[in-house]
């Protein structure tokens, strides 16, 4: 029997395709899934890293106009609060057409021309606009972004008490930086936030302009702080950046958070160094 070429083409032709069997497609489905599992944790470790280099540059930046202000203020820190609701991030108007956060006139802006927004270098990346309550916002007004100010603090308690917003501390006297003896442990800012709601049954997140320490001074006496607001947003770590100018990331030095729902405490239990260097001679 003659079998010619064609034949046999046309043979293979009529030979249906061979694909996955059930229990193949199974198998991979599963491999593909196992594969997820682990890269999953990867990834997200990966895009919680990204956003605390954000976050350190972002606060690296505000180190630099902080630095250029004492340089243009006869070497005088930059107040936390001034007059007529002027803070370092800006101004709040509470009312008429121009209602909101004007951040032109904030001390920081002549040195850091940066508008205030969910992304700005005001804002750390790890704490989303919307998963706080607003702290410039009147309480008459609806939630709105003309209402951001930042989710950093500046630690106006030790550097410009006279002007930090703590009534208790205004006759302390204003800062000088070179007088400060060790400005690489002062913290000039760092990541805060404040859980108003102190048995933490109901947190009541705002964000904070003040980096506030483990212990207020008040009527001649240290009081703890059942509220400090450094915030360990990235994973348990606080980003922070010195008097010096140099950035890192802390932890709470074996301190307890004062809030586990906000993720705020103090880094280490005492005032010192980091927070009021000096504080048992006020």
């Amino acid at each position: 029997m003659i079998i010619f070429k064609s034949d046999i083409f046309r043979e293979h032709k009529r030979r249906p395709p061979k694909g996955f069997t059930l229990v193949e497609l199974l198998v991979v489905i599963s491999i593909i899934a196992v594969l997820l599992g682990i890269l999953m944790p990867a990834l997200g470790s990966v895009r919680r890293q990204a956003k605390s280099i954000v976050c350190m540059s972002n606060i690296r930046q505000l180190s630099l106009a902080f630095v250029i202000y004492t340089d243009n203020y006869n070497g005088y820190a930059m107040p936390s609060v001034g007059s007529s609701g002027v803070y370092w991030w800006g101004k709040k108007i509470v009312s008429g057409v121009n209602a909101g956060i004007d951040h032109k006139q904030g001390f920081v802006w002549p040195y850091l021309k940066s508008e205030l927004s969910a992304s700005s270098v005001y804002q750390c990346p790890s704490q989303a606009f919307g998963s706080y309550n607003l702290q410039g916002k009147p309480p008459n007004q609806p939630d709105d972004p003309k209402w951001i100010t930042s989710t950093y603090g500046y630690n106006g308690y030790y550097l410009s008490p006279p002007q930090s917003g703590w009534y208790g501390i205004r006759n302390q006297p204003w800062k000088k930086i070179a007088n400060i003896k060790q400005p690489a442990t002062v913290l000039a800012f760092a990541d805060t936030l404040i859980d108003m709601d102190c048995t933490g049954k109901n947190p009541i997140l705002i964000n904070n302009f003040s980096i506030d320490p483990p212990y207020i001074y008040n009527s001649g006496k240290w009081n703890k702080n059942i509220s400090p607001t450094t915030c360990f947003r990235h994973n348990e770590k606080t980003n922070v950046v010195f008097v010096d100018g140099h950035c890192k990331a802390m932890d709470t030095e074996g301190a307890k958070y004062a809030s586990a729902t906000a993720k705020t405490g103090s880094i280490g239990k005492s005032n010192a160094p980091y927070y009021v260097p000096d504080f048992l001679e006020w």
